[in-house]
């Protein structure tokens, strides 16, 4: 899961001082792009967490509890990610 998040933040950042001028750059697109993922897996996860409590507690793994579980995979990088994009973002206001 650690190279995952390494081998993310790398190609945003080489995407980043790689794109050029004119209209919508690779780093903005990108950007734009991993937000809206993540905004779509956390719209999901909750909809899986309100599932998982509406059933009974017989121990029995669930489709939304296995949902609910395997999208912290996903989740968790483009966390980060996205802590890197508001970073730079305010450095780039505060330049």
């Amino acid at each position: 899961m650690i190279s995952t998040v390494v081998s993310t933040v790398s190609t945003v950042s080489t995407v980043s001082t790689v794109a050029g001028k004119g209209g919508m750059s690779a780093a903005t697109e990108i950007g734009l792009i991993s937000t809206m993922v993540l905004i779509g897996l956390l719209i999901v996860k909750e909809l899986a967490g309100a599932r998982m409590e509406d059933v009974d507690a017989t121990g029995v793994l669930t489709l939304s509890c296995a949902l609910d579980r395997v999208l912290n995979v996903a989740i968790v990088p483009l966390l980060i990610v996205f802590g890197f994009i508001v970073v730079v973002q305010i450095a780039g206001v505060l330049h």
